[in-house]
């Protein structure tokens, strides 16, 4: 490897915060063109140098790939296919396998098989639910071993956060975490909604 395709990497990086800044607006056909525009870009890729790890892109580039990779709901054929080369790359080093996992879940459902993880999330009685799960008994310890955040932990995030809450934009997908305040040089463990990373902070006031 002859060291970072940084002309890739930013492309990555571009189509990722067009994609975030269309779906944290709701702005359904901004997303939906994002997606339709990413789609027939990223086989391009895949095709030209398999899946871009982190040598390749860096690892911000890699979750990028990622990223466009789980949206790419249109081609659920290829969406298997990145699934395919992101699980060697993982075995590799090249990719996480906590972002794997998101996108073991979705390949699955649309493959009508039960998901793995439960980052598939639906709400019923207005609660926030995995969909369709396998073994639910054993769900934090699947979850535990690929680093994600206990499930319980996990839908936290998706509850509505008050105006006073504050935001932490995830370091990986650029996502933003709603958290409650901790006191004073307490640690508190953000975990973003989009990519399930954990971050530890504390507030200096």
């Amino acid at each position: 490897m002859s060291g970072l395709d940084e002309a890739l990497r930013a492309e990555l990086l571009r189509r990722m915060d067009k994609d975030q800044v269309a779906r944290k607006a709701l702005d359904l056909e901004a997303a939906s063109e994002a997606d339709e525009e990413n789609l027939p870009w990223l086989k391009g890729v895949l095709a030209a140098h398999g899946w871009p790890g982190k040598s390749l892109v860096g690892e911000d580039g890699a979750r990028a790939a990622w990223l466009l990779a789980q949206h790419a709901d249109r081609d659920t054929a290829f969406q298997r296919q990145c699934l395919d080369l992101m699980t060697v790359a993982v075995e590799a080093g090249e990719a996480r396998v906590h972002l794997l996992a998101y996108l073991t879940d979705r390949v699955l459902l649309h493959e009508g098989q039960p998901q793995v993880y439960g980052t598939q999330v639906t709400r019923q009685d207005g609660q926030v639910v995995p969909r369709d799960v396998t073994d639910p008994d054993r769900l934090d310890e699947r979850r535990a071993a690929v680093g994600l955040p206990s499930f319980a932990e996990y839908t936290r995030a998706f509850e509505e956060p008050s105006d006073s809450r504050p935001r932490l934009r995830c370091p990986g997908c650029g996502g933003l975490a709603a958290f409650d305040e901790p006191e004073a040089g307490q640690p508190v463990d953000v975990t973003c909604p989009d990519c399930g990373r954990k971050t530890t902070i504390r507030l200096n006031r």
